[in-house]
Order: structure tokens, then C-alpha cells, then sequence
């Protein structure tokens, strides 16, 4: 209510009841026109403050703005150059593949084992990984015996000394062979009778030379693996097993 009003509303009151709220009413009215202009300092400052966030988002907002258009334009830059490293390619001919060279080393093939010449009572040959020594049975042997001869000792000797120095650990195989005459004047039964103990007299010739009898081995053929004639089938076998290996 402003003085106006107030003036008016108290037409027709007592001159002393009017005089009376006139001045209750001034304070009032200064009151509400410091509440006025308190809430108008109060509003304009909130303003202010409004506007300030506003302003900073704003800026906030730019530089988002502007780090996408760098992004995308770094993206759009790597596409066409993706484009036009994929166009060059299809211009490009087409080159065959170049076949890669394996070169496979192959290990030099074993040499077969060898000996010295034994003389020309014994003959060398290489079969099946073995290194066979072969001594005619009349160097060795009478006709119709099994008896080393005095003389066939020093061609065994021979034998026993290539072996020890090269072959040292082998297994040796002893084999008799005999012709096909059947035996007449002899004890034994059989040729096969006759070749066993050819063989294992050898063998045993040499035990007392220094080889191990866990590495001989003593069989007879007889007559059935027969030589050109007569004089090479009878004969004794020396086979140095896995010479060759």
C-alpha cells in the first residue's frame, strides 16, 4: 500500500487517529522500498553468475568443436590416401610368386670299412653292412679235418691283429663250409658235422688271441652254399658284423 492509498483510506477518520497512523505508516514504506531494491541487487547479481557459465560451456563446446573437425579431417586425409594406395595396387601388374629354393644337405654316404691286405689266403668283400673275410679250408685244415694246421696260425694271427686295431668291439660271425663229397674216411658224421668244428676251432684260435668269446658267434653251413668248384666251397667265413654301418 503506498501513501496515496493510504492518504485516501484515512478520509473521514479523526484528525488525531490520522495524524496517529501516518506516522506508523512511513517506517513501512521504507522498509518495502529496501526490500525492492534488495531484490533487485540480488537478481542482477544471479544474472551476472548465469551468464558467466553460459560463456564458459560455450567455450568448452568450441573447443570440442574443433578437436572433432581435427579428428575427422585426419580421418578423411587417411581414407583417400588408403584409396589411393588401393587404386595404385590394381594398376599395378600382377607378379608370380617366387618359389622358395629348399636346399636339403645331405650327409656324406658312409665309406665302407677296410683292411689291409691279408695276403692271398684271404679274400675282403662287403655283404649285407658286413665286412667278410674268407680263408680257404686247405690253408687251415688237412682233408677231412678240423685241426688247425701249424702253418694257418700265422695267416689267423693276421686276421686276429686288423681286427683288434680297427674293429675292437664288432661281433664276428664264424661260418664252416664244406664241399658236396660225401665224407668217406672222416669221423664226422656229416659235412655239417665237419664245417661246425672248422668253424668253432677257429674261433676258439681266436679267444686265445684277445677277442672276447661274448663277441663270436660259431654256425656251420655244410655243403649248402657252394662256390664255382670245390676248392672255394670248402672254406671258413670270418664276418665282422655292422663293419659297415
Amino acid at each position: 500500500m503506498d501513501l496515496r492509498q493510504t492518504t485516501h483510506s484515512l478520509e473521514g477518520t479523526p484528525p488525531m487517529l490520522t495524524s496517529m497512523l501516518c506516522k506508523l505508516n512511513a517506517p513501512v514504506v521504507s522498509m518495502a522500498a529496501l526490500l525492492a531494491t534488495s531484490f533487485m541487487l540480488v537478481g542482477c547479481d544471479g544474472a551476472k553468475k548465469e551468464v558467466s557459465l553460459l560463456k564458459e560451456e560455450n567455450s568448452q563446446l568450441t573447443m570440442q568443436l574443433d578437436e572433432t573437425r581435427t579428428a575427422l579431417d585426419g580421418e578423411m586425409k587417411e581414407r583417400r590416401r588408403l584409396e589411393q594406395d588401393l587404386a595404385n595396387l590394381k594398376k599395378a601388374p600382377v607378379e608370380a610368386p617366387v618359389e622358395a629354393v629348399v636346399v636339403v644337405e645331405t650327409a656324406p654316404a658312409a665309406q665302407p670299412a677296410t683292411m689291409v691286405d691279408l695276403g692271398p689266403d684271404v679274400t675282403i668283400e662287403h655283404r649285407d653292412g658286413a665286412l667278410v673275410l674268407t680263408i680257404a679250408s686247405d690253408v687251415l685244415f688237412d682233408s677231412g679235418e678240423a685241426n688247425l694246421k701249424t702253418s694257418a696260425k700265422k695267416t689267423l694271427d693276421k686276421v686276429v691283429s686288423e681286427i683288434k686295431k680297427k674293429f675292437p668291439e664288432k661281433q664276428l660271425r664264424v661260418a664252416g663250409f664244406t664241399d658236396q663229397d660225401p665224407i668217406k674216411s672222416s669221423s664226422y658224421k656229416t659235412n655239417y658235422h665237419l664245417g661246425f668244428d672248422r668253424a668253432y676251432n677257429v674261433s676258439k684260435y681266436l679267444e686265445t688271441k684277445g677277442i672276447d668269446k661274448d663277441r663270436l658267434e660259431r654256425l656251420s653251413y655244410g655243403d649248402e652254399q657252394l662256390k664255382k668248384s670245390k676248392k672255394e666251397s670248402r672254406r671258413v667265413e670270418i664276418a665282422i658284423v655292422g663293419a659297415d654301418a
